[in-house]
């Protein structure tokens, strides 16, 4: 079965572990309401540093296991809803990449409700949600980690229209690595590797002309 949900994977190749992706991340998220945190984890491995985030499974195990339907498979991706999520943290156990994390911390769809609630003399403790990519949903321009990659290392697949994103620059040959990844994918907008031209040699100084030619 072919995938069907758009996804964020990473060229461990071309990454160069610059965190730019997750500076992004955090920023993005509070501008759309959402939870100031990383969505993305930048993982040391042997061959070298990478960023880990949610694949976007089809047939996605952490909304299964959901028991509040906070997580759910929706057309495009597997969304998370932050206000009724209760942190019981079965969906980071059923993610077979890593790619969920649970922290304590109030949605800001929320925090208002909680004000009053303290206002009025309840005590109110902080609320564990998980956290999650949900690919910058309601951005029209897409996941901002791959917009603001510099080597084109993130890029978004679309396996159902053929298509990928990339970041400002692609400093490597991405079409074996999406061949890998998507087999039976044929992508018509891979962009061609940035090519750097030799610098050409500066021209001697003309006092060292000068000197060779009283020499011969």
């Amino acid at each position: 079965m072919s995938k069907v949900h758009k996804f964020v994977i990473t060229n461990s190749d071309l990454c160069i572990a610059c965190n730019a992706c997750m500076k992004t991340c955090v920023k993005n998220a509070y501008a759309r309401g959402k939870l100031s945190k990383k969505r993305l984890d930048v993982l040391s491995l042997e061959s070298g540093k990478m960023p880990n985030q949610c694949r976007q499974c089809d047939d996605a195990p952490c909304a299964n296991v959901c028991p509040t339907g906070a997580l759910r498979i929706a057309n495009s991706c597997v969304e998370l809803c932050e206000e009724i999520c209760i942190g019981c943290k079965l969906c980071t156990i059923a993610c077979p990449y890593g790619a969920i994390n649970i922290d304590a911390e109030f949605p800001p769809s929320i925090i208002e409700e909680v004000e009053r609630h303290l206002e009025a003399g309840c005590i109110s403790g902080l609320k564990s949600i998980a956290i999650k990519c949900d690919m910058c949903d309601g951005i029209e321009s897409g996941p901002a980690c791959v917009s603001a990659c510099p080597t084109g290392a993130l890029v978004m697949v679309d396996p159902v229209l053929g298509e990928c994103k990339f970041g400002k620059k692609v400093k490597g040959d991405m079409t074996p690595f999406l061949k890998a990844i998507v087999p039976d994918v044929t992508f018509t907008n891979i962009p061609a590797p940035e090519i750097k031209k030799p610098k050409e040699p500066k021209p001697a100084p003309a006092e060292t002309l000068e000197t060779n030619k009283e020499e011969a």
